[in-house]
């Protein structure tokens, strides 16, 4: 993991923080907030900016607000837990990931919360006029900043096809033009945290791998343990992805303060401080001590978390049935195929075969049946519908194309760069030998 911070530098100037998109696995900037908030309170209380992207702009916003990190980090795995539950995932029809996050910020956000965010709280956005890096830091309510947070968030066709507007103009996922957002000018005073490996301050550290990919400017390694990362951040293939990525942001966040002299002394008297038993800890603690010190507080941090899911399990059980509209997409599912696959069967086609062959065109026909109001305000506004989607498909396809060209820019960069310091080697091993 790189750690472009020098000590004494970070000793002097207060550092802005930037949270990378991060989909579902924003649990792990959740972690990296939650040690800080327990060791270093400091480093989150001095930071003039706190900047986000995509879901990472909500962690952004939970550190503006002072909201416990654990509070969301709830939110996002029973969401995790109702997505998998679902046939396609947060592809399902009966699954509305703009609409659950929307309810999560009204729920959460106090209603002061654009006091506390104007001036300090950076949400980066795309314009979807012309596909523009934004940076949203100004807030005159709590709307402005639900808002906000909201076009940050919005993937195209992933959260809907009608972008939502902040002050009238319309944006989308700000990790389409930057992925780690900064401030212009202040890139080298910012403590960049990402849950995917790459040249983040606080990231998972993974081995050398042979290429890197160029996301938006952000670089992420190319292997098979951050492609799984990506995929989970999109799309929840298990659940202890989400909840796993808690306690590796906090341990990595330890990783960081205890490489950084002087956030290593803040943790040592923050211990000594907060002893009861009067055993203050010494700054000369043996390494040996501060492992496993480290190793308690994450067992103590999953011990304390699988006691609260299982109170949380424990309570779904015994409150009233509700309505859950799963139950309706399954009732649909087994109603029309019923009598398809048992006609079917009589001419020895397999049942369970042909039933997710079919699948797909259930889910559309009861996505049909369960918004017909949608549809029809889509037929009603599909001039707008269209231009929003050519927009879509323009930006989307500059993401990609962008990441393809920069990353083989990149990595053509480092072979001739390998190429010539090994010619330059020859060149003076062969005047060294002829000498």
């Amino acid at each position: 993991m790189p750690h472009s911070i020098s000590s004494s530098h970070f000793r002097e100037v207060p550092y802005d923080i930037s949270f990378s998109g991060s989909g579902f696995l924003a649990t792990y900037q959740l972690g990296v907030v939650l040690c800080f908030l327990k060791h270093t309170p400091w480093i989150l209380q001095s930071a003039p900016h706190i900047l986000g992207a995509s879901a990472g702009s909500v962690v952004a916003a939970a550190v503006v607000c002072k909201i416990n990190p654990a509070t969301i980090r709830d939110e996002i795995i029973l969401f995790v837990k109702q997505v998998m539950a679902a046939p396609l995932g947060p592809l399902n029809p009966s699954v509305n990931v703009f609409k659950w996050l929307e309810s999560v910020l009204r729920k959460h956000l106090p209603s002061d919360a654009h006091h506390f965010a104007s001036g300090r709280l950076g949400v980066a956005v795309t314009r979807l006029s012309d596909g523009k890096h934004l940076i949203v830091s100004e807030f005159q309510s709590k709307e402005d900043v639900v808002n906000a947070l909201l076009c940050s968030c919005f993937v195209p066709g992933y959260c809907g096809f009608l972008p939502p507007a902040f002050n009238g103009v319309h944006y989308i996922d700000g990790g389409l033009s930057g992925f780690q957002p900064l401030l212009s000018g202040a890139s080298s005073h910012t403590l960049t945290v990402c849950p995917f490996s790459g040249e983040a301050d606080i990231c998972p550290a993974d081995p050398p791998c042979v290429m890197d990919l160029v996301a938006s400017g952000a670089l992420l390694k190319v292997n098979m343990a951050n492609t799984f990362r990506i995929i989970n951040g999109l799309y929840p293939v298990t659940l202890e992805a989400a909840e796993q990525a808690f306690s590796f942001g906090y341990k990595d966040a330890i990783d960081f303060l205890q490489s950084n002299d002087v956030a290593l002394a803040k943790v040592g008297r923050s211990v000594s401080h907060g002893s009861s038993n009067g055993n203050a800890t010494s700054p000369n603690t043996s390494k040996v001590e501060e492992q496993k010190m480290k190793g308690g507080e994450q067992t103590d941090l999953k011990t304390s978390f699988k006691e609260h899911r299982s109170m949380q399990m424990f309570s779904s059980t015994v409150q009233e049935p509700s309505e859950d509209p799963l139950h309706h997409f399954y009732l649909m599912k087994n109603v029309l195929m019923g009598n398809v696959t048992t006609y079917l069967s009589m001419f020895g086609l397999p049942v369970r075969i042909f039933s997710h062959l079919l699948l797909p065109l259930v889910v559309s026909f009861y996505a049909v049946l369960q918004s017909r109001q949608g549809l029809k305000m889509l037929l009603k506004d599909i001039p707008e519908f269209v231009v929003w989607n050519w927009y879509f498909i323009g930006h989307c396809g500059l993401f990609f194309l962008n990441i393809v060209i920069c990353s083989l820019k990149k990595l053509i960069k480092d072979r001739l760069t390998q190429m010539t310091l090994l010619l330059l080697w020859l060149k003076v091993y062969t005047q060294h030998k002829a000498v």
